[in-house]
């Protein structure tokens, strides 16, 4: 199952917006075959194990880390190519959330007299892998994670703005690492326009010692142990990729030679009102929207603008997204209530004053205080990667 585990988190960021799914399969005590989820309308993970294992599924078992699929969608339901291939046994490490799946696709299996085993020690390792699907399928929503890098006392800028490099190499690397693994990167308007980002996966910017540090030992973890953190740390990201570009808000005026435009991975959000005033004054403006590259928004509130946006994002197969704005745009997830996940990552830096990682309306109480769950953290060289999310993870056992 732990190498099930690992297929799934290679596979992260090219399946949505189906899960990514590992399976394993073993016959006389030997791998015979793996497989994983494959780019969305492919093969699941189960069945392109049976495919590479042959004929040699017959009284084989199966590890598969999300409970076989039951019904019709893209492609065919993977419980009946397991009962075709004659799989003795399947080990599962956790329940479909999808409603269409959830505990029929193990009662198709038992019926048709395949062993089911469930892993209830794994069962942690892989909701961490299936929560962005868990939402998608039952909100229709991506899962939010919104990352900061913050000084000892709070704060992801100097007053004057300046926030290079607040964290150390070696946690911006797992950064990259991470942006691999999500669908989309937001911003705003003003970090858009004052850090000219580029938002995509740069691994090979950094020095030698920067990866060697990770191809040691395995991290510690204190609290939960939260395997997508662990994995950063500890897993190679063999083909990295680039994920879509997001803007929140349209500048007055956009440089087509900026960074974020350098390819066609991007998209702006703008209230409908206040984008034709733009487009009107701006030919690169008018040019985003009749390429597709703006979306026009009608919201009558911030809140309602971020859930149009997420909304949207959604509809494109956009299932997992990495908040990477400034205080503001945080402060508007987090009042709309599309946060999932916060990492901060914290330095030992003390900036004295600065700005605030969140700007939202606020708790009027400590006791009102969002409290966070399954909460995890990570020492990565003098910084501390802090994480924990908005719900627990509520799954049943089988």
């Amino acid at each position: 199952m732990e190498q099930a585990l690992k297929i799934a988190y290679e596979r992260m960021g090219k399946t949505s917006p189906n899960p990514p799914v590992g399976a394993v399969i073993v016959n006389d005590g030997r791998v015979v075959a793996t497989g994983g989820t494959g780019p969305y309308g492919s093969g699941h993970a189960e069945a392109e194990a049976i495919e590479a294992a042959g004929g040699a599924c017959a009284g084989a078992d199966m590890y598969v880390t999300l409970e076989p699929c039951n019904h019709f969608g893209k492609t065919p339901p993977c419980t009946a190519a397991i009962i075709r291939a004659g799989i003795a046994r399947v080990f599962v490490a956790a329940l479909d959330p999808n409603p269409l799946v959830s505990g029929r696709g193990v009662a198709a299996l038992s019926k048709a007299g395949v062993e089911i085993v469930f892993m209830e020690d794994m069962a942690e390792s892989a909701v961490d892998i299936i929560r962005p699907f868990r939402k998608y399928i039952m909100r229709g929503r991506p899962f939010i994670i919104s990352k900061s890098a913050v000084t000892l006392d709070g704060r992801i800028a100097a007053k004057t703005g300046d926030s290079r490099w607040i964290s150390s190499d070696y946690s911006r690397f797992l950064t990259h690492r991470l942006r691999s693994k999500v669908d989309a990167i937001i911003v705003g308007k003003n970090t858009f326009v004052t850090d000219n980002p580029s938002l995509n996966v740069r691994l090979g910017s950094f020095g030698d010692e920067v990866p060697g540090y990770f191809a040691g030992a395995a991290p510690v973890m204190l609290g939960r142990d939260n395997f997508l953190l662990k994995s950063l740390a500890v897993e190679e990201v063999l083909e990295p990729r680039d994920p879509l570009r997001v803007v929140i808000g349209l500048p007055d005026r956009t440089d087509p030679g900026c960074n974020l435009m350098a390819d066609d991975n991007y998209l702006f959000f703008e209230r409908r009102e206040k984008a034709q005033r733009i487009i009107n004054a701006d030919r690169t403006a008018a040019s985003l929207l009749e390429a597709g590259r703006l979306h026009l928004v009608d919201a009558s509130s911030p809140a309602e603008e971020i859930r149009a946006v997420t909304g949207e994002l959604a509809r494109r197969g956009v299932m997992l997204v990495l908040l990477e704005g400034g205080g503001r745009l945080a402060g508007s997830f987090l009042d709309a209530g599309e946060i999932d996940q916060f990492l901060y990552i914290i330095t030992p830096k003390v900036a004295g004053a600065g700005i605030s990682p969140l700007s939202a309306t606020g708790a009027e109480t400590i006791a009102e205080a969002l409290v966070l769950r399954d909460v995890s953290m990570m020492p990565v060289k003098d910084d501390l990667i802090y994480t924990g999310y908005r719900e627990p993870y509520h799954f049943e056992m089988m």
